[in-house]
């Protein structure tokens, strides 16, 4: 007799198991099943070993490669056949699968977030994870294995939810271009994958769910890891690797670096002249109103910017020449008494918010305590 799945990447309720059995799927659709996802963990192995494959290893590289081991998990966590053959090694497996939401959203974050980093606030969705593996390998039933289900789906969702609003979000900013043209993809593979797993974990805990359903799910993680690895060897490397750079004293107008071709020098020559007038304190400023003003479309102005200088994204670019004008304004005795947020006003952000989380990313202090410092304010 074949098991229901277990609901929210878990093994499924072993109360479940032997007081509700279910039909038996039909012998070639269940074949079919094995077979893809058979396929689909072959595929997995090949993208892991892609991300580790590049020295040094990345935060984003071994995110990657732990979310694809954590997704195999997951796919052979909810097949019969492939969960049984593991016998006891099923355990860590089925570990594995139920944070693979958790997992996964880091790696979105990593991917899509130039200034991301593991953080403890991060770390708070696999606390509320873990009460389901609690309740799993405690065998607890009733109601904490109820709201642990509850909290496991919330987090699930939210996790796809947010990958997908991340990937998004940024995307005029990005001047990663195979990054960029990717977020939409990835954004569309998570809708299709997410309601997937979703639907068939809803449906499988209640109910068995029908033969086309796993098939459905199989087939869709199979797309995604196939579409994401064929992504991930096209020689898109810088993707997963480097980090945007500290901010550094910004070049002058007329050197040209040695890399430029010839028929990038009048573009180049021409942002760093608008740079150097101060059109980075224009509040708002897009990659769209900037490359009108150099002239250029916009996605050889991304390329400029992220080839030559090296930032992964705009508000990084701008951010090189906006931080240290702030920073000679707050060491400077004669603006002494000038307000932080106008200072933030005055170089370019928007609000007070920005501009200090800016700021103590690049420097380590708050604004008002690099003040403080640097005058020997008490």
């Amino acid at each position: 007799m074949r098991r229901s799945q277990l609901a929210d990447f878990a093994a499924i309720d072993s109360q479940r198991r032997t007081d509700e059995p279910s039909a038996p799927m039909a012998g070639e659709i269940l074949l079919i099943d094995t077979l893809l996802r058979g396929m689909v963990i072959g595929a997995q192995m090949l993208v892991t070993l892609g991300f580790l494959a590049r020295r040094p290893v990345t935060w984003r590289r071994g995110l990657g490669a732990a979310f694809i081991v954590s997704s195999m998990c997951y796919v052979i966590n909810t097949s019969n056949p492939l969960a049984e053959a593991l016998g006891s090694i099923i355990v860590p497996v089925r570990v594995l699968s139920i944070i693979a939401p958790v997992i996964f959203w880091w790696f979105a974050l990593s991917l899509f977030d130039d200034g991301f980093r593991m953080r403890w606030p991060v770390l708070i969705p696999l606390l509320f994870v873990a009460q389901l593996v609690i309740a799993h390998f405690m065998n607890v039933r009733g109601w904490y294995w109820e709201f642990a289900l509850i909290l496991a789906r919330i987090i699930m969702i939210g996790a796809f939810g947010h990958a997908m609003y991340i990937a998004l979000k940024f995307m005029n900013d990005d001047l990663v271009e195979g990054r960029r043209r990717f977020r939409v993809l990835f954004a569309a593979a998570v809708a299709i994958t997410g309601f997937a797993i979703n639907y068939q974990e809803t449906v499988g805990y209640r109910d068995q769910p029908p033969d086309w359903l796993l098939l459905f799910q199989a087939s869709a993680i199979l797309l995604m890891t196939l579409g994401f690895g064929i992504w991930l060897l096209g020689m898109r490397a810088a993707v997963l690797d480097g980090e945007a750079p500290g901010a550094a004293a910004p070049p002058p107008p007329a050197a040209a670096t040695p890399s430029l071709k010839p028929a990038d020098r009048p573009a180049y020559q021409k942002l760093m002249a608008l740079m150097v007038e101060g059109v980075w304190r224009e509040e708002g400023l897009s990659v769209a109103a900037l490359a009108e003003k150099v002239g250029l479309p916009e996605h050889q102005l991304r390329a400029l910017i992220n080839g030559q200088l090296g930032h992964r994204n705009f508000t990084a670019f701008l951010n090189a020449w906006r931080l240290p004008a702030a920073k000679a304004l707050l060491a400077d005795p004669a603006e002494a008494r000038k307000q932080v947020l106008q200072i933030a006003l005055d170089v370019g952000f928007g609000s007070i918010a920005p501009f200090n989380r800016a700021f103590k990313e690049a420097t380590g202090e708050t604004p008002t305590e690099f003040r403080r410092r640097v005058l020997g304010q008490g």
